[in-house]
Protein backbone atom coordinates (compact mmCIF):
# COMPACT_ATOMS: atom_id res chain seq x y z
CA UNK A 1 0.00 0.00 0.00
CA UNK A 2 2.55 3.00 1.11
CA UNK A 3 4.62 1.74 -2.21
CA UNK A 4 1.59 1.96 -4.53
CA UNK A 5 1.10 5.01 -2.69
CA UNK A 6 4.04 7.26 -3.57
CA UNK A 7 4.01 5.74 -6.88
CA UNK A 8 0.15 7.26 -7.42
CA UNK A 9 2.00 10.67 -5.70
CA UNK A 10 4.83 10.33 -8.25
CA UNK A 11 2.19 10.47 -11.36
CA UNK A 12 0.99 13.15 -9.97
CA UNK A 13 3.75 15.31 -9.65
CA UNK A 14 4.62 14.09 -13.03
CA UNK A 15 1.49 15.64 -14.07
CA UNK A 16 1.77 18.49 -12.77
CA UNK A 17 4.88 19.15 -14.46
CA UNK A 18 4.21 17.82 -18.08
CA UNK A 19 1.06 20.60 -17.89
CA UNK A 20 3.29 23.61 -16.24
CA UNK A 21 5.87 22.77 -19.02
CA UNK A 22 2.75 22.68 -21.39
CA UNK A 23 1.66 25.93 -20.36
CA UNK A 24 5.30 27.14 -20.98
CA UNK A 25 5.29 25.64 -24.22
CA UNK A 26 2.14 27.80 -24.93
CA UNK A 27 3.80 30.87 -24.07
CA UNK A 28 2.15 31.97 -20.85
CA UNK A 29 4.17 35.45 -19.53
CA UNK A 30 2.67 34.37 -16.25
CA UNK A 31 4.30 30.66 -16.49
CA UNK A 32 7.56 32.00 -17.30
CA UNK A 33 7.98 34.65 -14.59
CA UNK A 34 6.61 31.18 -11.68
CA UNK A 35 9.39 29.16 -13.58
CA UNK A 36 11.57 32.22 -13.43
CA UNK A 37 11.19 32.61 -9.95
CA UNK A 38 11.63 28.88 -8.93
CA UNK A 39 15.16 29.04 -10.48
CA UNK A 40 15.80 31.89 -9.40
CA UNK A 41 14.68 31.05 -5.56
CA UNK A 42 16.73 27.30 -6.30
CA UNK A 43 19.44 28.98 -7.56
CA UNK A 44 19.64 31.44 -4.16
CA UNK A 45 20.12 28.49 -1.85
CA UNK A 46 22.88 26.85 -3.76
CA UNK A 47 24.73 29.78 -3.47
CA UNK A 48 23.46 30.23 0.33
CA UNK A 49 24.62 26.51 1.08
CA UNK A 50 27.35 26.74 -0.74
CA UNK A 51 28.88 29.81 1.09
CA UNK A 52 27.66 28.04 4.50
CA UNK A 53 29.51 25.49 3.62
CA UNK A 54 32.83 27.17 3.09
CA UNK A 55 31.84 29.41 6.20
CA UNK A 56 31.79 26.26 8.05
CA UNK A 57 34.84 24.56 6.65
CA UNK A 58 36.67 27.48 7.53
CA UNK A 59 35.56 27.90 11.22
CA UNK A 60 36.58 23.87 11.78
CA UNK A 61 40.32 24.65 9.71
CA UNK A 62 40.70 28.10 12.05
CA UNK A 63 39.61 26.31 14.79
CA UNK A 64 42.65 24.08 15.22
CA UNK A 65 44.75 26.02 13.81
CA UNK A 66 44.27 28.40 16.92
CA UNK A 67 44.54 25.38 19.42
CA UNK A 68 47.62 23.90 17.48
CA UNK A 69 49.11 27.39 18.21
CA UNK A 70 48.25 27.99 21.62
CA UNK A 71 49.13 24.13 22.04
CA UNK A 72 52.47 25.27 21.35
CA UNK A 73 52.60 28.48 22.97
CA UNK A 74 52.19 26.31 26.21
CA UNK A 75 54.72 23.83 25.28
CA UNK A 76 57.44 26.35 24.92
CA UNK A 77 56.51 27.93 28.05
CA UNK A 78 56.64 24.64 29.80
CA UNK A 79 59.89 23.86 28.34
CA UNK A 80 60.79 27.20 29.42
CA UNK A 81 59.95 26.57 32.81
CA UNK A 82 61.40 23.10 33.02
CA UNK A 83 64.76 24.30 32.00
CA UNK A 84 64.41 26.76 34.95
CA UNK A 85 63.51 24.50 36.97
CA UNK A 86 66.33 22.20 36.11
CA UNK A 87 69.01 25.32 36.53
CA UNK A 88 67.38 25.88 40.22
CA UNK A 89 67.89 21.77 41.02
CA UNK A 90 71.57 21.65 39.62
CA UNK A 91 72.24 24.74 41.92
CA UNK A 92 70.58 23.21 44.60
CA UNK A 93 72.71 20.21 44.64
CA UNK A 94 76.13 22.25 44.08
CA UNK A 95 75.45 23.97 47.40
CA UNK A 96 73.93 20.37 49.00
CA UNK A 97 77.76 19.22 47.53
CA UNK A 98 79.80 21.99 48.83
CA UNK A 99 77.91 21.92 52.24
CA UNK A 100 78.82 18.10 52.07
CA UNK A 101 82.26 18.88 51.57
CA UNK A 102 82.65 22.25 54.16
CA UNK A 103 81.07 19.53 57.07
CA UNK A 104 83.72 16.29 55.52
CA UNK A 105 86.87 18.83 56.08
CA UNK A 106 85.51 20.18 59.37
CA UNK A 107 85.17 16.37 60.53
CA UNK A 108 88.63 15.62 58.81
CA UNK A 109 90.31 18.85 60.82
CA UNK A 110 88.77 18.21 64.07
CA UNK A 111 90.23 14.51 63.67
CA UNK A 112 93.86 16.03 63.17
CA UNK A 113 93.59 18.16 66.42
CA UNK A 114 92.13 14.95 68.04
CA UNK A 115 94.98 12.92 66.83
CA UNK A 116 97.80 15.36 67.52
CA UNK A 117 96.75 15.90 70.97
CA UNK A 118 96.37 12.73 71.47
CA UNK A 119 100.22 12.19 70.32
CA UNK A 120 101.35 14.89 72.39
CA UNK A 121 99.36 13.47 75.19
CA UNK A 122 101.08 9.83 74.80
CA UNK A 123 104.07 11.29 74.36
CA UNK A 124 104.57 13.40 77.69
CA UNK A 125 103.04 11.07 79.65
CA UNK A 126 105.77 9.51 82.29
CA UNK A 127 105.21 6.09 81.70
CA UNK A 128 107.94 6.24 78.73
CA UNK A 129 110.18 7.58 81.99
CA UNK A 130 109.66 4.62 83.94
CA UNK A 131 110.22 2.32 81.28
CA UNK A 132 113.54 3.58 80.17
CA UNK A 133 114.69 3.25 84.63
CA UNK A 134 113.33 -0.04 85.23
CA UNK A 135 114.86 -1.88 82.40
CA UNK A 136 118.78 -0.73 84.07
Amino acid sequence: MIIGDSTEKMDTVDTELVSFFQALKSGSVFHYLILLAVVLIGLALTIAAVAYQRIVIRRFHTAPKATQEDFETIAADLRKRALEVKKQDEGLRKREQEVKERKQQQVLKRSQRALKGSVSHTMLQPRFQRDDVSSS
